[in-house]
């Protein structure tokens, strides 16, 4: 949805967005969210991300569990489930401290998934999806 964050700030601005919603998966495909005020959302959170325990979803073991979700401004939505205005983000999993992928990132996984695809000539794009299921 955006090139760069003064198009994603000025959007904020003209919208009236109150919120802005981090969301992230874990190994499982299960959705988890960080939401900040509109006016934390500055270049830093870009740059920096915000913190959050990865051992409580799975991506990190709990002696080392610090990480970063880091919003990636192509995939920005309002989000029509929110009572305040929200902007949400996709985000990627980041380390803390050196602000590397993940390697246990479901967004990172995909990403060397395609790259493998076009590397050995299967394929040269992939489109991946949500399976939409549950269990009774």
């Amino acid at each position: 949805m955006f090139q760069d964050f003064g198009e994603a700030k000025r959007f904020v601005a003209d919208n009236d967005i109150k919120m802005v919603d981090l969301k992230y998966t874990d190994l499982w495909g299960r959705w988890h969210h960080v939401t900040v005020p509109a006016s934390q959302f500055t270049p830093a959170l870009l740059q920096e991300g915000v913190g959050f325990d990865a051992s409580s979803v799975g991506l990190k073991p709990l002696t080392a569990g610090d990480m970063v979700v880091v919003p990636d401004l192509s995939t920005g939505f309002v989000d029509p489930f929110w009572e305040a205005s929200t902007l949400s983000f996709l985000c990627s999993a980041k380390e803390a401290d050196t602000r590397q992928d993940s390697p246990r990132d479901p967004r990172n996984i995909a990403r060397r998934a395609e790259a493998y695809l076009q590397e050995t000539g299967v394929a040269d794009e992939s489109r991946w999806g949500s399976e939409f299921e549950f269990y009774i």
